[in-house]
């Protein structure tokens, strides 16, 4: 049995829907997927802060200290810092372009 993407979409919001939570199968998906990329993105603020606290410095200020003299411990948490700001950055355009669309 092949479940469609349509069909799976209208299982899923039918009770939002029904319930009057939301007006639309589109508004409630749309409040959902914002839901949780503003979770992700709050997760990525907290992470950079963390490691703001963490060094007493800013990326940017980190990056400066550790150049041509960090340990590879320091460069893996340099990595996973730069990393999370990566995330931040997609998750916040991700946001953007559905708030714009939908």
């Amino acid at each position: 049995m092949t479940v469609t993407l349509d069909r799976v979409t209208s299982i899923l919001t039918e009770p939002f829907v029904r319930t009057g939570v939301y007006s639309s199968p589109e508004q409630a998906l749309k409040h959902i997927f914002l839901d949780y990329i503003q979770r992700q993105i709050t997760w990525a603020k907290v992470e950079l802060r963390r490691y703001e606290q963490k060094h007493g410095k800013t990326f940017e200020e980190w990056t400066q200290a550790l150049s041509g003299k960090a340990a590879i411990a320091e460069e893996d948490e340099w990595m996973e810092w730069e990393a999370t700001q990566d995330m931040l950055a997609g998750w916040q355009q991700i946001k953007t372009e559905i708030e714009q669309r939908v």
